[in-house]
């Protein structure tokens, strides 16, 4: 009781926020803003983690300026975590200082104390600084192209006289750690301890390994005449160059054949040289992208919060669909938010389905970030192209699943995912609320993504279709829209993506694993078979136009909770879909036809397919095709199974969700 006590007070007394930390004037300078309570003396608290050693400095005003020289006497090769300390009713208490999205991860060297100094931030996004006794200090100062090639060039201080002879630049590929070296000339400046380096990257040298999105991390090696590694660490471009618009980082690109480019650029965050292979539209799609960032810290600097703005996006814009979709849909029923202006990020073909008459906007371009500066409220499926949001602005993430593969950080196997991650995990520090449809997807998203603020275990707001009083018209009306036969019933697949089919980053092949010859000769005259790709592998997909009457290919139809109430038998593998199509409580087969190797080599599951699942994990075409046969005999054998399944995964949708969504977050 007295730790809580303890803890409540100390968060209380010593509220505050790091304006700015930064190195200037061979001094480590904090400033502060919101210091609550006014009343009470405030020390800074500096404590190497290695040795427990520390510096406490009384905090005068809101700012303070530690010399350089302290810090190299508290440690010269360790990380040292920054506090606010003070003292209550004779008690001590601290907070550490978080650190906020304007902030700047900056490195600078100390050649005073032959150190260099990193102002990072934690894991848990506190404030630390890294400080590290370094040998050879190589600064950057030409990275250009010539002809076919980059040639850079740079300076190198030698403060223990190591006598550098040799230095090589090394590019590593991220994905594989696969590496190329290419030798640079050495030569020493008169007597001093001063050398230059230069030298030419060919990127030919990398054509057998330069897949399409392909990144490569270049580091710079220095050894002595007995190859001594002096100094091997990824080129910082800290003093090579200000970074105040984020389209700045892109240094010099250059074309490799009509199709694709090579970009040498700066990394977020730790301002590294990092090499791109990219073809020409993904390059000037993230060249927008970078743009569209400088627009919002522009509108963020200079315009107020609209308080009763609202930006959606589900998928990335391709759709209108998902908990966003049914989250706007309940505040525009709601007269409470008639006032409200509503943006959709959508770039879908059909913006006559979004109701409302919202603002609508591409998310490659400058409105979109000027809209998602403006906002404050922000609500996504998935992720936005920033990283930061501001002060006030409240984010409402959705997901749009309950997991049965592994998520984030639960991921073993190399892939896509996994090198994502850490995306998520940066995106995952905003969110303000994240919605769950149960308490098992609860204990993994927080886990999965690290997240320690508000979750909403409220079902999910798209799942209220399957419990509309007018449901039966609806289904209707979506039939009759899609021309589906009147006559016959309706059989969704929908299977999942494969981490091992990729033929590029983010791109995958895909083909059926069934006879759709044998499935047409044998069910055409009763149902209609439904496609419903995952939206990375639906533009891979070909189907036979003598099969036009029978197969549906609605990959790209905004909405699949439409769909799902349309289906009289869901099909589907590895994807979370059967968890909301199980509110139908009808029939779901579970077609897991590499269900050994994807259980094992590709992603990994959550539950035990053969115990857990509603519906019979088939691995053949056959036994998929049976099952749809003796339908009506497959549901009466897994009745018991499915309405447990119901109990624990869909206990909380009642059609209500999305309200009790808006009506804790809207405010």
């Amino acid at each position: 009781m007295k730790k809580l006590i303890k803890r409540i007070v100390s968060k209380l007394a010593l509220t505050h926020k790091v304006k700015n930390v930064a190195i200037e004037n061979n001094a480590l300078v904090i400033e502060y803003d919101k210091l609550y309570p006014s009343f009470l003396k405030r020390y800074v608290l500096l404590k190497d983690r290695k040795s427990g050693r520390r510096i406490q400095e009384f905090l005068a005003g809101k700012s303070i300026a530690i010399p350089l020289d302290d810090l190299a006497e508290l440690t010269d090769d360790g990380t040292i975590d920054v506090s606010l300390t003070s003292y209550l009713f004779s008690r001590k208490i601290v907070r550490r200082s978080g650190f906020s999205s304007h902030l700047k991860l900056t490195q600078v060297v100390d050649e005073k104390n032959k150190t260099k100094i990193k102002i990072s931030k934690t894991k848990k996004k506190n404030i630390a600084i890294a400080t590290k006794k370094i040998l050879i200090n190589p600064t950057i100062h030409v990275l250009k192209n010539e002809g076919l090639h980059f040639y850079i060039t740079g300076t190198m201080e030698d403060f223990f006289n190591n006598e550098p002879a040799f230095a090589e630049v090394i590019m590593q590929r991220r994905d594989v750690n696969r590496r190329h070296t290419f030798m640079l000339d050495v030569t020493k400046e008169g007597s001093s301890n001063h050398y230059q380096f230069a030298g030419t990257i060919y990127p030919e040298k990398l054509k057998h390994d330069l897949v399409k999105n392909s990144r490569w991390d270049v580091i710079l090696r220095i050894t002595d005449e007995k190859n001594k590694v002096l100094h091997q660490e990824l080129i910082n471009l800290q003093s090579y160059r200000e970074f105040e618009r984020e389209e700045d980082r892109y240094l010099v690109t250059k074309e490799v054949d009509e199709d694709h480019v090579i970009s040498l650029y700066a990394t977020m965050g730790v301002n590294s040289l990092a090499l791109w292979y990219t073809d020409q539209a993904q390059f000037e799609k993230t060249y927008a992208i970078a743009r569209g960032k400088t627009v919002f810290n522009e509108v963020s600097r200079d315009e107020p919060l609209d308080k009763h703005m609202v930006v959606f996006e589900s998928f990335l814009g391709k759709n209108y669909s998902g908990n966003p979709k049914y989250v706007y849909e309940q505040m525009l029923r709601d007269p409470k938010y008639k006032h409200y202006t509503f943006v959709w990020s959508y770039t879908g073909d059909h913006p006559e389905d979004i109701p409302g008459n919202p603002i609508l906007v591409n998310r490659e371009t400058e409105d979109f970030y000027r809209y998602l500066a403006k906002a404050k409220y922000w609500v996504s499926n998935i992720l936005f192209p920033v990283h930061r949001k501001r002060e006030g602005n409240i984010y409402l993430q959705t997901w749009h699943g309950t997991p049965l593969k592994k998520l984030g950080w639960d991921i073993d196997i190399e892939g896509p995912e996994v090198l994502a991650r850490e995306n998520f995990y940066i995106e995952s520090r905003n969110w303000d609320y994240l919605i769950s449809a149960n308490s098992y997807s609860s204990k993994i998203f927080r886990r999965a993504f690290k997240f320690e603020k508000e979750m909403l275990e409220t079902g999910y707001p798209l799942n209220d279709i399957f419990y509309r009083n007018d449901l039966p018209e609806k289904v209707n009306e979506i039939k009759g829209k899609l021309k589906f036969p009147k006559d016959k019933k309706v059989i969704l697949y929908a299977p999942t993506w494969r981490d091992n089919e990729m033929v590029g980053s983010w791109e995958h092949s895909f083909q059926l694993k069934f006879d759709l010859e044998q499935f047409y000769e044998n069910l055409h005259t009763d149902y209609v078979l439904v496609l419903r790709m995952h939206h990375l592998i639906s533009d891979a997909l070909e189907i036979d136009d003598k099969y036009k009457d029978f197969v549906y290919d609605l990959s790209k139809y905004n909405d699949i909770q439409e769909l799902y109430i349309t289906a009289d038998v869901l099909i589907t593998d590895y994807s979370s879909v059967f968890f909301d199509y199980a509110n139908s409580k009808k029939p779901i087969l579970f077609y897991a036809y590499d269900y050994e190797m994807y259980k094992e080599n590709i992603r990994g599951f959550y539950l035990n397919m053969e115990e857990d699942l509603p519906g019979p994990v088939l691995q053949s075409g056959e036994e998929l095709l049976e099952a749809i046969i003796k339908i009506d005999h497959v549901a009466e054998e897994y009745k018991e199974k499915y309405d447990k399944f119901y109990q624990r995964y869909c206990s909380l949708e009642d059609g209500q969700a999305a309200k009790r969504v808006v009506d804790r977050v809207f405010h």
